[in-house]
């Protein structure tokens, strides 16, 4: 399973731990591809099943939801305007600050004794050459 999943993951449980104790987080993906269900699936099931970290994330359900894409799915939509936003503010494209600078108040954030911890975690790919 990509890293990446495992980073949102932990931000997730984090977030119901703390704000929503008694209750469980439903993961959602946004299929873009037929075939990338049932291998996504399973590394997803099996990363919450079988490894240490997974099992000890007892605030998501240990199967993810996979939508469909249509025109008229609202929450996908909108995670997809949030984090083409989020991407390019870190991309340094300068027109997209305004944007950023609204939704940054919209950004989860706790405090872990004297540290105040985001619930954005930038994951940089490797350097282009």
């Amino acid at each position: 399973m990509d890293i990446t999943f495992r980073y949102i993951f932990e931000r997730v449980d984090m977030f119901m731990k703390i704000e929503h104790p008694n209750q469980l987080a439903k993961l959602v993906f946004d299929d873009r591809d037929y075939g990338t269900i049932p291998p996504n699936s399973l590394a997803i099931t099996n990363f919450f099943t079988l490894s240490p970290r997974g099992l000890a994330m007892n605030s998501v359900l240990k199967t993810p939801f996979f939508a469909i894409s249509q025109a008229n799915n609202i929450g996908l939509q909108l995670a997809d305007f949030v984090t083409t936003i989020i991407g390019l503010r870190f991309e340094s494209c300068a027109h997209i600050q305004p944007y950023f600078d609204l939704l940054k108040p919209c950004i989860y954030a706790y405090m872990d004794g004297e540290r105040r911890v985001m619930g954005l975690k930038l994951i940089r790919g490797a350097e282009k050459e």
